[in-house]
């Protein structure tokens, strides 16, 4: 104030005015107000400061604040989520004594709110690890799966698509492998109700065990255009207040609800070209026929093609040549072709202070890349919300989908003749003139096309009623209520074209899956402040959650007439299982409680406790108890840091928790007996009992312990934000399957045994690149790495070879990938100190050139190698490649996943991209096992199998020569890099000019996805999840059904 007085004293002696009088009179004013959102709640906790001096206050609870100030200053006001805004105010206008503050939503910057498990937190007093989707309406629109919208877009969170057809099975996880028995998909919680997982699906159609029935996607049903938030709970801080079902993260959906104000209406319609996104180089016509006549030679054989001026003619066993040329083919193009889709989605919403509604409908025609590929779904839901009287709210939502699908046949671990996708890459490019289907040969591409079905319908219905009386503003009860029922039915065809249905004069499965459950939560919620600096948060409730589940397969051959394929069921001749149901119910009763408290904005502690009794155990494991605890320091809320003009947020947090899995079906503990069915000497089916397994009465709950650090970071007023974590976590009491003597009658026996880690680092960074005018600029993107490592499996150590060095350790591998006669192996081992999964099987060096080469390498199972052949390495130098040379030959898990988003505006034009990669991990092709068998009948290869195999007097062959012995082994020749990088999305919306009191905005957009990619992998796409559903088989690429890359073109308006 002096220095103020003598400055002006000063001027005045040098100007000779009355200034000083003034300055005399000056003195320090206020400045009031209250701070709200744009729908008017108050905000508290927001950031008041003079730009100038960076001297500031916090809004109260009520959202005021009072600054006292001493000249013309700009006031600034901050709040995560929300856009700073800027005030001027000055001693002499009295009309800013008093401010009325209005904030508006930030989509760039995380939402303040964000919702945990039973509740929500304002994001500054979050101490766990919560990954929050920010992604604009404009992109996650395009979507028709929820699992869909989280790839590349989230730290720690792994997406891999299943295949291009429509309704696939999507695999999610979060931070590594927990469990080995397969499930390690996440926890879905819609609207505070559990749902079907991912993984979930009908049994087995067939009973032979060699089909392979793909899984299809748990999750339809939830129309992304309906989701308003989604939030990731990764760590054990976040996941332990859901106990027994958080040990592989929580994924939190809350859809759309209606806001006050007049009715508002939005239309949205998109058309969609799907086209195969790659395809895989084999021989042409001329090169396979060449190829035949050279093996048909080497056999002793004469040759089976005649090649004139491009013409193929077949030439018979007495070597007469066909007067009529084949017609030649390259089935890809011939059986992969555009796929058109539309989706349309039509909603509501609106309301008044007591009553806000939300209401939506949509329609999904989706055609995959094959003509038999193709759903057609539609969904209704409603939401409610009303306040029945001042202390009472009821908010009610529900849903209801149906739909109608045929799918491609999934593969088969029967052989390449049982396989839709091999057979398109390997039958041989050619038929005769005019040949009907069933002369073109057994299980032709076109046989599964025209001959084979998979047909689906499934109905689902969701509804929740969440009811909360507030006793006063701090104390509420809250009680939820929900249920979920799905109803599945799938019908599998193979008609005598495929080799199946040859075998049986046509073959039909049926499956079917009904699903109830319920779930009711009791809840006691607190939250208040205590002299402005003390704030808790708290919750307390009881839960009851049911599941009734009931399987039903059937399955018939021998059928007079296929005309009418899977919808004939009636007309099997032969009951190979006759309709049989089996029921099961499962239930959870927990207690649980979450207490948080804040000290001045600074410091915050949380402790969460939860209690689960489960059905699926005996009395003495049946309760397990999952605590969990964490802090979280607010640094830039001290003072030497409250001033800074570069951090605009600083928190510290660190986390500790249990939780747990009970991925067991239910009876487990006991003895179960089933039908058995087998015939008499006169051929009578009779039905009889037996058992079905061996019951373990002491399993128990699966715990994984975390622990978590963390770091959430702001720059230059929110313009750069971000997030580091890392983590550590355990598994231990593993539910494994042991083998036991096949003498028992079975073949393994369920028990808790053995641990793994996982450890790792979660990275995620956003920026606003330049904001200026009508241009803005944002970039960001993640990165995840994760080592995952089995610690012990519990079983005796035996002696094996890594890198040509004997050592013991404890191991068992996973399931066989075939029951053909191509890798009837499995291809991943368990071994404690290694990696989840890593590939075990021989390793090479190269291919022997000449016969001394030969001469001085070992023996394969005991034969001589010859010149041509494939060089193996002698692990144990006994001189005999054996099972005992298998070795580590590579690793199924990725170094790191990342994702890389950047997003322009300019004016009404916003142009978004989306980038997703894997790098490090490797990946078993076992199709290359069939592609690079050149030796077998009339079957298609990879021109290298070919072209680069070993001939006699061509020295440096790269591939084996053509009738090699040792084509069915599985080798590190099939092993591949699974590295690569993808244009995800690619988004370009306008919104028109619109001058109409009735139309509010009209966007219309174009949109690519998988555009493309750039990977060495050459296979069909580096994604694989041949077995989403068998954890034992990791990174294998078994029958994988193409990728598609999406073109599209839509609209919405919103009146």
């Amino acid at each position: 104030m002096m220095k103020c007085i003598n400055l002006l004293f000063i001027l005045f002696l040098l100007t000779l005015s009355n200034n000083f009088t003034f300055a005399q009179n000056q003195e320090t004013y206020t400045v009031e107000g209250i701070v709200k959102d744009e729908s008017g709640i108050t905000l508290p906790g927001v950031n008041v400061y003079v730009r100038e001096t960076r001297n500031g206050v916090k809004t109260d609870f009520n959202g005021k604040f009072s600054i006292n100030l001493e000249e013309t200053a700009t006031l600034v006001f901050s709040y995560i989520g929300m856009k700073t805004k800027r005030v001027e105010v000055n001693p002499f206008d009295l009309t800013n004594r008093n401010l009325d503050i209005v904030l508006k939503e930030d989509m760039e910057l995380l939402d303040e709110i964000v919702v945990v498990g039973y509740g929500s937190q304002n994001a500054s007093d979050l101490t766990g690890s919560v990954s929050q989707l920010k992604e604009s309406d404009d992109v996650v629109r395009q979507y028709n799966s929820v699992d869909e919208v989280l790839q590349g877009r989230m730290a720690g969170v792994q997406v891999t698509s299943n295949s291009g057809q429509p309704g696939s099975g999507i695999s999610v996880k979060i931070r590594g492998t927990n469990s080995l028995r397969g499930n390690n998909e996440p926890l879905y919680i819609v609207d505070g109700i559990v749902i079907s997982s991912a993984g979930e699906d009908t049994n087995s159609a067939f009973s032979d065990g060699n089909e392979d029935q793909g899984v299809q996607n748990g999750l339809a049903g939830i129309n992304p255009r309906d989701i308003e938030s989604i939030e990731v709970l990764k760590d054990a801080s976040a996941t332990a207040i859901y106990g027994s079902r958080g040990a592989n993260g929580v994924v939190l959906i809350t859809t759309k609800k209606g806001n006050k104000g007049k009715a508002k209406i939005n239309a949205f319609v998109n058309t969609e070209v799907a086209m195969i996104s790659k395809k895989i180089d084999v021989l042409d016509p001329q090169a396979f026929a060449q190829m035949t006549n050279e093996v048909s030679m080497m056999k002793g054989q004469l040759p089976k093609y005649h090649i004139n001026n491009g013409q193929i003619y077949g030439v018979d066993g007495n070597g007469s040549i066909s007067t009529v040329p084949l017609t030649q083919v390259n089935w890809q193009d011939e059986i992969y072709q555009p796929g058109v889709s539309t989706n349309a989605q039509l909603s509501a919403s609106g309301g008044t202070d007591n009553t806000k509604y939300y209401i939506s409908g949509g329609f999904n025609d989706m055609n995959g890349i094959v003509e038999n590929s193709n759903m057609k779904s539609g969904d209704l839901r409603m939401n409610l919300q009303t306040k029945v009287t001042d202390k009472l709210k009821v908010d009610g939502r529900m849903s209801m989908y149906y739909s109608q699908g045929q799918f491609a046949q999934s593969g088969s671990k029967g052989g390449s003749s049982r396989s839709f996708t091999k057979s398109v890459v390997n039958f041989q490019p050619f038929y005769e003139h005019d040949a009907e289907i069933s002369d073109i040969g057994l299980s032709s591409p076109l046989s599964f096309i025209e001959d084979y079905e998979d047909l689906t319908q499934e109905l689902k219905l969701f509804a929740s009623m969440n009811a909360t009386y507030s006793f006063n503003k701090n104390f509420k009860y809250q009680m939820r209520a929900g249920t979920n029922y799905r109803s599945k039915e799938r019908s599998i065809w193979y008609g005598s074209n495929t080799q199946k249905g040859s075998q049986t004069n046509g073959a039909l499965g049926i499956s079917g899956l009904s699903r109830y459950s319920y779930v009711v939560d009791n809840l006691f919620m607190f939250n208040k402040n205590f002299n402005k600096k003390h704030r808790i948060d708290a919750v307390v409730g009881f839960v009851v959650d049911g599941v009734t589940s009931t399987q039903s397969n059937s399955e018939s051959e021998n059928f007079p007439v296929h005309t009418l394929k899977a919808r004939a069921p009636q007309l099997g001749q032969t009951i190979v299982t006759p309709y049989t149901e089996m029921t099961s119910s499962e239930l959870l009763l927990s207690g649980l409680g979450r207490f948080s408290y804040t000290y001045d904005n600074k410091y915050t502690l949380t402790a969460t406790m939860r209690a689960d009794g489960s059905s699926k155990f005996k009395s003495q494991n049946q309760f397990g108890y999952f605590p969990s605890a964490a802090a979280a320091w607010h640094i830039s809320e001290e003072n030497f840091l409250k001033t800074s003009d570069v951090v605009s947020n600083l928190k510290l947090r660190a986390s500790w928790g249990l939780t747990g899995n009970q991925a067991i079906t239910p009876y487990q503990t006991y003895d179960n007996y089933g039908v058995v069915y087998y015939t008499d000497y006169n051929n009578n089916t009779i039905i009889g009992a037996g058992p079905n397994n061996i019951g373990n009465e002491t399993l128990k709950w699966e715990t994984t312990q975390q622990s978590n650090v963390g770091i959430d970071f702001g720059l230059f007023e929110g313009k750069i934000y971000g997030s580091f974590d890392a983590f550590y976590k355990t598994t231990d009491d593993l539910l494994q399957e042991i083998m036991i003597p096949t003498s028992t009658g079975f073949t393994s026996y369920l028990t808790n045994r053995g641990s793994i880690e996982n450890k790792g680092i979660d990275f995620m960074l956003e920026t606003v690149a330049y904001s200026k005018k009508d241009l803005t600029i944002t970039v960001g993107g993640n990165i995840s790495v994760v080592r995952s490592k089995v610690l012990d499996l519990g079983i005796p150590e035996a002696p094996v070879y890594i890198n040509g060095q004997e050592q013991m350790a404890s191991y068992y591998l996973g399931n066989n990938i075939s029951t053909g006669t191509y890798f009837k192996q499995p291809a991943n081992i368990f071994m404690v100190g290694q990696p989840v999964g890593v590939f075990w099987g021989y390793q090479t060096n190269g291919i022997y050139q000449t016969s001394e080469d030969a001469a001085n390498g070992p023996s394969v199972n005991g034969n001589a190698p010859s010149a041509g052949d494939i060089a193996f390495v002698d692990q144990n130098g006994d001189g005999n490649i054996d099972a005992s040379d298998m070795t580590i030959i590579g690793d199924p898990n990725p170094d790191f996943i990342f994702g890389f988003n950047t997003k322009i505006t300019y004016k009404n034009l916003t142009i978004s991209a989306l980038f997703t990669g894997s790098f490090g991990n490797d990946i078993v092709n076992g199709n290359l096992l069939i592609e690079s068998d050149a030796y077998q009948n009339n079957k298609n290869v990879r021109p290298e199998a070919y072209y680069n195999a070993w001939r006699p007097g061509v020295g440096d062959a790269s591939a084996p020569r053509l009738d090699h012995p040792d084509a069915t082994l599985f080798t590190d020749r099939i092993v591949e890099s699974g590295n690569y990088l993808r244009l995800s999305n690619l988004t370009i919306g306008y919104d028109l000019p619109i001058k109409s009191n009735s139309i509010s905005r009209m966007n219309v957009f174009f949109a690519g996805r998988n555009l493309f990619t750039l990977t060495n992998y050459s296979g069909y796409d580096p994604e694989v999840t041949s077995f989403m559903s068998d954890g034992s088989i990791m990174g294998v690429d078994w029958n994988s059904f193409p990728n598609a890359k999406t073109y599209s073109l839509g609209l919405n308006v919103t009146f």
